[in-house]
């Protein structure tokens, strides 16, 4: 159905479709909780499982939040979604005092008892998207690491002595100076193989090859690309591209006549498709670029994919 460069980063937003939704399951309620709000405990019979920290605190157990514990994320440079890169403050799980002086860890298993305040709040804290805004305080720039995202690199695994040639994926920052029960390193880079998969890898496995289109680009080198699909792609990865609402509707998500129309009178310059989990349903999101040459490019090899002509608005 869409076969322009259009849907150049569906997999990038259908993951991050899938990220932003587990996620946003789970941290809403820490961002609305209030030291003095009061919240009850429901605790996931698998976590039960796995640890004795609510072994004496029963569903339905009252308490009142005293606290919360400080979280540092690290927010990469590949995909760009919300934060620039570098490392943040924000705040972690909440801290509840119970009646009998217990302060226990809440983690995510427990619920505020005011719902039409937890309501409220909700709906004041999140923008025009509906995505909820978090309190971050950028601490800094990610830390130094010997490769980068995107880097061609050369991967030798000792369990078989082979090695192959493979890229670099994503950098596990919260790996640094983690060490296993053996007192080796933890796996700081998840390393993509050519054809598809990916697996851990730690620095002193790993040769570097060539620089990928990440480190020159911060680098101000030269950036190479096999045509305009990956062009697009890289930049709507790094995050320089904008979403566009629907001037209909005010929301983000559009038809497909309706973003090839906006496509042709220069509003926007293209599109991305992903599906939320569990889902048939596919959403159209409009994108513009910040680089105006490109999105001009881009424009116009959208509308060539669906047999359109560009016209002087779209270029």
């Amino acid at each position: 159905m869409y076969n322009s460069v259009a849907v150049l980063c569906q997999t990038i937003f259908v993951h991050s479709a899938q990220t932003l939704s587990n996620k946003e399951e789970s941290m809403t309620l820490t961002e609305l909780l209030r030291i003095g709000d009061e919240v009850t405990f429901k605790v996931d019979p698998e976590t039960r499982n796995h640890t004795d920290t609510y072994k004496h605190v029963p569903d339905g157990t009252k308490g009142v939040v005293c606290g919360f514990y400080d979280a540092v994320i690290y927010e990469p440079r590949v995909p760009v979604l919300v934060h620039q890169p570098g490392v943040y403050h924000t705040k972690g799980s909440v801290s509840v005092w119970l009646a009998d002086g217990r302060i226990i860890r809440g983690d995510y298993a427990v619920e505020m008892v005011d719902k039409d305040e937890e309501a409220r709040r909700d709906i004041a804290m999140r923008d025009e998207r509906g995505i909820l805004i978090r309190a971050r305080v950028r601490l800094g720039d990610l830390p130094e690491t010997k490769f980068w995202e995107q880097d061609k690199v050369r991967v030798r695994f000792p369990h078989d002595d082979s090695v192959r040639e493979m890229t670099i994926a994503i950098i596990n920052y919260h790996n640094l100076h983690e060490r296993r029960t053996d007192d080796s390193p933890m796996p700081l880079y998840e390393v993509a193989y050519l054809d598809g998969g990916t697996t851990f890898a730690d620095e002193a496995q790993i040769e570097l090859i060539e620089r990928g289109n990440v480190w020159k680009h911060y680098h101000s080198e030269p950036l190479v690309f096999a045509d305009l699909k990956e062009e697009a792609a890289f930049f709507t990865l790094i995050g320089e591209t904008a979403e566009v609402a629907n001037p209909t509707t005010g929301l983000f998500s559009w038809t497909k006549d309706e973003i090839l129309s906006a496509v042709k009178n220069g509003t926007v310059h293209g599109f991305t498709t992903s599906r939320m989990p569990f889902s048939t349903s596919v959403f159209i999101n409009a994108r513009r670029f910040k680089d105006a040459a490109l999105g001009k490019r881009v424009a116009q090899a959208t509308l060539e994919g669906f047999g359109l002509e560009a016209t002087a608005a779209s270029l």
